[in-house]
């Protein structure tokens, strides 16, 4: 008795399909600029906490609202594989 699927799968378990990667064009911004679009990481740019560390408001030249996450790595000195995911 066979009671799988025409592929030999058990059937009610669904085959994970792979995540799609959506082409997120991220902009090379070096700190001294990333310092002064967030007035030194400072209050009046602070947004939020993540898991990984604070988030800053910045307008960058181009006019686009941007959301800055500054990494804190002092509870771990290398970030795992979830912080490349939030990215």
């Amino acid at each position: 008795m066979n009671i799988g699927n025409d592929r030999g799968e058990p059937r009610g378990i669904a085959k994970s399909a792979p995540q799609k990667v959506l082409p997120i064009e991220i902009p090379s911004i070096p700190l001294d600029e990333l310092n002064r679009l967030t007035g030194d990481f400072g209050t009046k740019a602070f947004i939020g906490e993540g898991s990984y560390g604070r988030v800053y408001y910045a307008k960058l030249s181009d006019g686009t609202d941007a959301a800055i996450k500054k990494l804190d790595n002092s509870s771990s000195p290398e970030p795992d594989s979830d912080f490349g995911t939030q990215v």
